[in-house]
């Protein structure tokens, strides 16, 4: 383990403390951090942040990526909205208090992220289909496809697992079904010929943001 990637570590551990949330394994609190950085940089993740969302959240990747290649400030405005969304629904509701709300917000609002990012990964199937005379390797790349073009990591992750069984990811978070805004729909190229421009998954919360209430992991007992 390099020292960079030692500090990755005790940032993730660090995170978890200040969220309240120690009690959950270090990779939630990397995913916040992850986050909270590319947010602040307006960028997509890089080395070892690159490198352990290819390995426990290829989505999370490609919604990020995807952000930073489109070069539009409306796009992270989309993700402060949400975060903000959250964040004002734990205050409201007196949950999860915490010394630091914001990551709180941040991490309650993985699964959106997660979800929007899969919708990503899941659009260029969905939009090309099938070409009779294209070759196997072609299909597993347009399949990996999420990133921002030959800068991204998403893609290449994509075409590199297409085929090999992953290893189940310690970033458990909940299938959530995530409506998107108009601004969204633009910054992340999806559009309303993305199935009604919806993840479609288990879970349908209520709500602008949605869902009406925190998502994410609860902690035995309930959020104390």
């Amino acid at each position: 383990m390099t020292a960079g990637e030692e500090i990755f570590q005790e940032n993730s551990h660090l995170v978890l403390r200040d969220i309240g949330m120690t009690h959950l394994s270090w990779e939630h609190g990397a995913a916040v951090d992850i986050v909270r950085w590319s947010m602040n940089v307006r960028g997509r993740p890089t080395h070892h942040r690159q490198a352990f969302l290819e390995a426990e959240s290829p989505a999370l990747l490609a919604y990020l990526e995807k952000l930073a290649a489109s070069g539009d400030m409306t796009g992270w405005r989309t993700v402060e909205a949400r975060v903000q969304l959250r964040a004002e629904i734990l205050r409201e509701r007196e949950l999860q208090p915490c010394a630091r709300p914001w990551l709180a917000a941040i991490w309650q609002t993985l699964p959106e992220f997660v979800a929007l990012g899969q919708s990503i990964l899941d659009r260029p199937t969905k939009k090309s289909g099938p070409v009779p005379d294209a070759a196997p390797e072609a299909s597993d790349t347009a399949t990996g496809s999420g990133g921002d073009g030959d800068n991204g990591s998403s893609g290449k992750a994509g075409s590199a697992t297409s085929n090999k069984p992953r290893s189940p990811s310690r970033l458990a978070l909940p299938i959530v079904t995530v409506t998107l805004t108009t601004a969204e729909e633009k910054a992340l190229d999806l559009g309303k010929d993305s199935e009604d421009s919806k993840t479609k998954n288990d879970i349908t919360p209520d709500g602008p943001g949605g869902a009406d209430g925190p998502v994410g992991p609860k902690p035995p007992g309930g959020i104390k």
